[in-house]
């Protein structure tokens, strides 16, 4: 079974909802956030803070499109978002109730 924390970069994170939704957040070097810009000589790995991120959510169809366009239209990766709305989104996410099977 998959954990519900995992740790899949220096800046970044995905959670997985017992719903199986999930959501993968980053906001390292070279991602939608405030380090989008950052001084292409840091590594990678370097740790590092920012006031938004970029993320990937999985979830049903009628979902996706949902927060997609509430927050920025384009139906891949939401970027910059704030706290505010990442918390949104989790929201959404872990209230979704999973498809029943036939």
């Amino acid at each position: 079974m998959e954990k519900s924390f995992q740790a899949h970069k220096t800046n970044g994170v995905f959670l997985r909802f017992p719903n199986g939704n999930g959501i993968s957040t980053v906001w390292g070097k070279y991602t939608y956030s405030d380090n989008h810009d950052i001084d292409h000589d840091i590594p990678f790995e370097t740790r590092m803070d920012s006031n938004t991120a970029e993320i990937l959510i999985k979830c049903s169809d009628k979902l996706h499109k949902k927060i997609h366009k509430k927050y920025d239209g384009d139906g891949s990766i939401v970027s910059y978002v704030n706290i505010k709305q990442w918390l949104e989104i989790l929201n959404l996410l872990e209230k979704e109730t999973p498809p029943t099977k036939p």
